[in-house]
C-alpha cells in the first residue's frame, strides 16, 4: 500500500557543517569498476575480479587486499594498479602511498603521499606536499587547511596562522577556515588569538555546529567559563534535540583540549572539508530535484576525505559516524564494522549505539537490534528518541502492538521536553504512530494522530498521501481523499506512489479514462511495484480490457506483494476466472 514511512535524518543534522562549500564537485579519479582486466596471469584476472566484487560489497579493505595479489602477480597491469591504489586509499590502507604518483591519480593521489609524510611525522615533506597540491579548484579550497596544521606540526605557528589569514572571507570554507585558526592558536597556547578568532567563528559566521561546539566549548571550559561551555551544548542540543543524548557526557569531555597534536587537527580539518562538501552536495540535489533535473554524482570525494580524517586521527568518531552514514545505504554491514570501532566511553557513544541499533535492523538482525535498544532504553529513560527508534524497529518488524507503547513513552518524552506539547517535527513521531495503530485496525486513533500531524506539518507529502490513500481505501470522504493526495503531488510530482493514490481515488470515483492514464504514468515510475501493477489491473478491468488487466494481476503477483496485497490480487483473478467462464456459459 502506498503509505510510505520517512527515514530519520537526525544524524546529518547533528553531524552538518555550518559553512557549506559552494561548488560540487566531481570524482577526481576513474571508478575501479571501469578498469578492463589486461591480458595476464590467471591468478591475476581472478584476484581482480574478487576485489571488483568486494568493492562492490562496501568492503574496500577486502578489495584492496585482492588488488594487491593481482598486482603480485601482475606487476605491470596499469588497469590492476590504479584500483588497487583507490581500494587502498578508500579503506585508509597504507600501501595507497605505494601507488600514489600514478598517473591519473590527481588530487587524490597527492594526499594520499602528503597524508603518509605526516603520518610518519614528516610534516617538512607533508606541508611541501599540501602546499604543492595542483590547481583544481577543490585543491585550491583546502590547500590552507591542510597546509596550516602541516606548518603548525613543524611548530612555525605563526606561518599556520598567515597561510589562514590570507582566505577571502567570501571563501566557502571561510567558517571552516576561521575555525581551524582558532583551533591552532588554541593548541599553540596563544589563548588571546584563539579568543579572538573564536569569537569571530560565533559572531561573524554563527557556527554552532557539534564540531564547532567542541572546540570553542573546551576552550572556554579550560579558561574559566564552564557554564558559558555547558550553555553552548545545551542551546546546540535545543536546535538539534537529538544532541540531548549526548550532552552529559559532552559537557564533561569540554574540560579537556579536543586536539592534542597536529595529526588530529588535520583530522579535524578533513572532516570539516568533508561536511562542507556534502552540505553543497545536499543542497544541488535539492535544488536538481526542484527544479526536474536529475540529482548530482554520488559523494566519492567525501567518502575519501572522511577516510583520511579517520588516517589521520582513528578516534574521530564524527568522522566515522559521517562515513557511516555515508554508505549505509549501500553497504550498511560496512557501515556497522566501522560503528563498531567505538568505545562505550566516547562522548558521542549514545548516537553511536542508536545508529548500530537501526542498522543490525536494516540487515535482518532484528533481535540483537531490540537487545540494544532495550538497553539503550534502560539508560537513557527520558530521551524520546531511543523509544522511538524501538518503535521503529518494532514496526518493521510488523510487531505494531508493541510499537505503540514504545511510541507513547517517546511521545511523553518529547512533551516533557518541549514543555507539554509536540512541535516541528514531531509530526514525524505522529505519523509512525498513526501506521501503527492502523495496523492494528485502530482507525480512530490512527486519524487522530494523522490529523495532529497535519496540523505541525501541513504541507507534508507523505502525511498527505498516508490519509488521502487510507481514505480510499475505506471508501470514506473521496473529494477530500483526492484533495489531499493531489496537494501531495504537487509536492512530490515525481513520486510514482502519490501518482498511484491518485490514480486509484479517481477510479473509486469512476473516471475509468482518467485512472488509467494516471496509472500507467505510475507504472512508468515505479514499474516493479506490486501495488501500482495491482491497481493498474483494476483500471484497465474497468475500463473493458480485461486480458490486459489480468496480465498486470499476475505480473503484480510475480513481484512479490504483502500477504494482504496478494489476497486482494488472487481475489481479482478469481473474479475475473468466474466472470469469464460466465460470459462463456451465456455465449454457448
Amino acid at each position: 500500500m502506498h503509505r510510505s514511512l520517512v527515514p530519520c535524518t537526525a544524524l546529518a543534522a547533528v553531524l552538518s557543517c555550518a559553512v557549506p562549500l559552494a561548488a560540487r564537485c566531481s570524482p577526481v579519479v576513474p571508478s575501479p569498476v571501469s578498469a578492463a582486466v589486461d591480458r595476464g596471469p590467471a591468478v591475476a584476472a581472478g584476484a581482480y575480479l574478487a576485489g571488483i566484487v568486494a568493492g562492490h560489497e562496501g568492503d574496500s579493505s577486502q578489495a584492496a587486499d585482492f588488488m594487491f595479489r593481482a598486482l603480485a602477480a601482475d606487476p605491470n597491469s596499469m588497469a590492476v594498479r590504479a584500483p588497487a591504489f583507490l581500494f587502498a586509499a578508500m579503506a585508509g590502507d597504507p600501501r595507497a602511498a605505494r601507488l600514489a604518483s600514478l598517473p591519473g591519480s590527481g588530487m587524490i593521489g597527492a594526499l594520499v603521499s602528503a597524508n603518509q609524510a605526516a603520518s610518519s611525522g614528516d610534516w617538512r615533506a607533508a606541508a611541501n606536499a599540501y602546499a604543492g597540491l595542483n590547481d583544481l579548484p577543490l585543491a585550491h579550497a583546502v590547500r590552507p587547511l591542510l597546509l596550516a596544521w602541516a606548518l603548525q606540526g613543524e611548530g612555525r605557528t605563526d606561518d599556520a596562522l598567515q597561510v589562514l589569514a590570507q582566505v577571502p572571507g567570501n571563501s566557502p570554507l571561510a567558517g571552516a577556515v576561521a575555525l581551524e585558526a582558532g583551533s591552532i592558536a588554541d593548541y599553540a597556547g596563544k589563548v588571546a588569538a584563539a579568543a579572538s578568532l573564536y569569537r569571530t567563528v560565533q559572531g561573524v559566521f554563527q557556527a554552532s555546529g557539534l564540531g564547532s561546539v567542541q572546540l570553542i566549548g573546551s576552550y572556554l571550559a579550560r579558561n574559566g567559563h564552564p557554564a558559558e561551555a555547558a550553555a553552548m551544548v545545551q542551546a546546540l542540543a535545543q536546535r538539534i534535540p537529538a544532541i540531548g543524548m549526548i550532552a552529559p557526557g559532552l559537557v564533561r569531555s569540554l574540560d579537556r583540549p579536543v586536539i592534542s597534536s597536529p595529526s588530529e587537527g588535520l583530522a579535524r580539518a578533513y572532516l570539516a572539508i568533508a561536511l562542507a562538501m556534502l552540505d553543497g552536495e545536499n543542497a544541488a540535489s535539492a535544488d536538481s530535484a526542484r527544479d526536474g533535473r536529475p540529482p548530482g554524482e554520488g559523494h566519492e570525494v567525501v567518502r575519501f576525505m572522511l577516510r583520511f580524517a579517520l588516517v589521520m586521527d582513528p578516534h574521530l568518531t564524527a568522522a566515522r559516524l559521517s562515513l557511516a552514514d555515508l554508505i549505509a545505504p549501500a553497504h550498511p554491514h560496512a557501515a556497522l564494522e566501522l560503528l563498531g570501532a567505538v568505545p562505550a566511553s566516547d562522548p558521542l557513544s549514545p548516537l553511536v549505539s542508536l545508529r548500530i541499533a537501526t542498522l543490525l535492523a536494516s540487515t535482518g538482525q532484528t533481535a540483537a537490534s531490540l537487545d540494544r535498544l532495550h538497553a539503550i532504553t534502560a539508560s537513557l529513560p527520558d530521551r524520546p528518541e531511543p523509544w522511538q527508534t524501538l518503535g521503529d524497529v518494532l514496526s518493521d518488524a510488523k510487531q505494531f502492538g508493541a510499537a505503540i507503547p514504545a511510541y507513547d513513552r517517546a511521545m511523553a518524552a518529547r512533551r516533557k521536553l518541549n514543555g507539554g506539547h509536540l512541535s516541528g517535527d514531531d509530526w514525524q513521531l505522529l505519523f509512525a504512530r498513526a501506521v501503527a495503530f492502523d495496523r492494528q485496525n485502530q482507525w480512530t486513533k490512527a486519524r487522530a494522530d494523522l490529523d495532529h500531524a497535519l496540523a505541525l506539518s501541513p504541507t507534508e507529502p507523505f502525511l498527505l498521501n498516508y490519509l488521502g490513500y487510507s481514505l480510499v481505501e475505506r471508501n470514506e470522504d473521496l473529494p477530500q481523499a483526492r484533495t489531499l493526495i493531489r496537494r501531495a503531488l504537487v509536492a512530490k510530482p515525481d513520486d510514482g506512489a502519490i501518482r498511484d493514490s491518485l490514480g486509484w481515488v479517481m477510479l473509486r470515483e469512476g473516471d475509468v479514462p482518467g485512472a488509467v492514464t494516471t496509472l500507467e504514468r505510475a507504472a512508468e515510475q515505479n514499474p516493479e511495484d506490486p501495488t501500482v501493477n495491482f491497481h493498474l489491473g483494476a483500471a484497465y478491468w474497468a475500463a473493458g480490457r480485461h486480458t490486459e488487466a489480468e496480465d498486470q494481476w499476475r505480473w503484480a503477483l510475480v513481484l512479490g506483494p504483502d500477504s494482504a496485497d496478494a489476497d486482494k490480487i488472487r481475489d481479482a483473478l478469481k473474479r475475473a476466472e468466474q466472470a469469464s467462464a460466465q460470459s462463456e456459459g451465456a455465449a454457448k
